[in-house]
């Protein structure tokens, strides 16, 4: 609240912001979203490093030849994710990795639908994902001017 004095009175007046105090507003939706995201991918990336077989057989692959090529991913994932932590943070002031993960999500479901096979679902989960960033990102941006 920003106080403003008439004669001897205090008056709160409410502070302006992007959000006008709605329940949903864009940042909370987007933030919840991302959130929900990135804790998804930090969950994939333990199965994936603990039990890369799991993971292979999942996406119709070999068993894993050696270990380490599925864990090596499994720990990107984790270290993708960690880079999304200032969007998630401040996503009016800190776009940039906001705008990276909505592009990574895109490019890497290309990717794995372009691949097929077991590697379909990753890339429905990654198309699905990052749309829907894109889709709530969007009003955050417009309602924010840097």
């Amino acid at each position: 609240m920003v106080g403003t004095i008439d004669k001897d009175m205090v008056v709160d007046t409410p502070k302006p912001t992007a959000e006008e105090g709605r329940r949903f507003s864009p940042v909370k939706v987007y933030k919840a979203l991302l959130a929900l995201s990135i804790a998804s991918n930090l969950i994939v990336g333990v199965i994936i490093f603990m039990w890369p077989d799991t993971f292979t057989s999942f996406a119709g692959q070999p068993e894993a030849f050696p270990k380490a090529w599925p864990r090596h991913w499994g720990m990107q994932l984790w270290a993708i994710d960690f880079l999304y932590f200032p969007g998630w943070m401040d996503p009016e002031q800190n776009r940039w990795p906001n705008w990276c993960g909505i592009v990574i999500r895109l490019t890497f479901s290309a990717f794995f639908l372009i691949q097929g096979d077991g590697f379909t679902p990753m890339g429905i989960y990654d198309g699905v994902s990052g749309l829907l960033l894109l889709i709530t990102y969007l009003p955050v941006t417009r309602a924010t001017k840097i």
